[in-house]
């Protein structure tokens, strides 16, 4: 695998287990190694606007175990925007759609690191809204 296969593997990987934390079909200890992805600097900018922490997103992430149990996310458009020895940053859209058809769209930015164990390691996270494509 190469590396940026490795990149883009990471970004489907942790949007099926956050789909799976969100849903509920991910058992309460799942919480530990998804946190764990991030790092302990990790910064988003949300799709609203506001600057979180890991702090942060671990309690957003804590109340939204179960929450949405229809929701499903998907990702596409992944492209690497600049890659060095041990990290990249990559952009990609991803899409949040319900049962009843509603979705969101965002373009997202990741710079993403390889830790000394070699796991890549979430630094950076910035999203853009697309839409609100409403019911498809």
């Amino acid at each position: 695998m190469t590396e940026t296969t490795r990149f883009f593997h990471e970004i489907v990987d942790i949007h099926r287990a956050i789909e799976r934390w969100f849903t509920g079909r991910a058992e309460p200890a799942e919480l530990v190694p998804l946190l764990a992805r991030f790092s302990p600097t990790f910064q988003m900018v949300s799709m609203q606007g506001n600057t979180l922490g890991k702090e942060e997103v671990a309690e957003l992430f804590g109340r939204m175990h179960g929450k949405r149990p229809e929701l499903r996310i998907s990702i596409d458009q992944m492209d690497t925007s600049h890659e060095w020895p041990g990290g990249v940053c990559l952009t990609y859209r991803e899409t949040h759609a319900d049962s009843d058809g509603f979705q969101t769209v965002r373009r997202s930015t990741v710079l993403l690191e390889a830790s000394a164990d070699g796991s890549l390691q979430w630094r950076h996270l910035h999203e853009t809204p697309v839409a609100s494509l409403g019911r498809s």
